[in-house]
């Protein structure tokens, strides 16, 4: 069996970089989602799957856990990058999004991790551009006092771009991986 590997899909290099750094550390290989379907998961100690976050959800997590056997799902670790602020609202709201029918009550469940990504307002097209058009929009209108400033950083990274991709985000999932596959 070998002991680990980590699957990603990224649209803008975040999280690839994240999935090279982490397979770095851990000795094992990197895999982009799209050549990744012929992999026999059974033959891993510890899978990672990492995926950027559009709207709360992981993108290519739902294709995922339809290929994912339940039954490994204490090898499993998952982590999104994102560039909201990071608060346990955002945090649950991503869980919620990404795990309500996943997750097992009375069972050992993944662990999601969000780690902080970059956004570039510059590389952005089609969908994704209007989808920030639109956050853009909303975000001030609906805030109320107490969320107006977390709502206006927000703003700011969309309207001009932020880089918060860092090696040390890795470090709690890392130790974690490395606690399944008993290193």
């Amino acid at each position: 069996m070998s002991k680990a590997i980590v699957i990603y899909t990224s649209a803008r290099g975040s999280t690839e970089q994240y999935a090279k750094w982490i397979a770095e550390e851990l000795g094992c290989e990197a895999v982009d989602f799209s050549s990744a379907k012929g992999l026999s998961l059974y033959e891993y100690d510890c899978i990672i799957y990492g995926g950027w976050i559009r709207g709360s959800g992981i993108v290519g997590f739902d294709k995922f856990k339809k290929l994912f056997p339940k039954e490994l799902r204490e090898r499993l670790i998952v982590f999104g990058v994102g560039v909201a602020r990071e608060s346990t609202e955002n945090y649950m709201q991503v869980y919620d999004i990404n795990y309500k029918k996943f997750a097992r009550e009375g069972a050992k469940n993944p662990t999601l991790y969000i780690l902080s990504g970059a956004y570039d307002p510059a590389g952005v097209e089609g969908l994704d551009k209007f989808l920030m058009g639109i956050m853009k929009k909303v975000l001030i209108s609906g805030s109320t006092p107490d969320a107006s400033s977390e709502a206006e950083a927000m703003r700011d990274r969309i309207e001009n771009g932020v880089n918060l991709v860092d090696r040390n985000n890795i470090s709690a999932l890392v130790a974690e991986a490395k606690s399944i596959i008993g290193e």
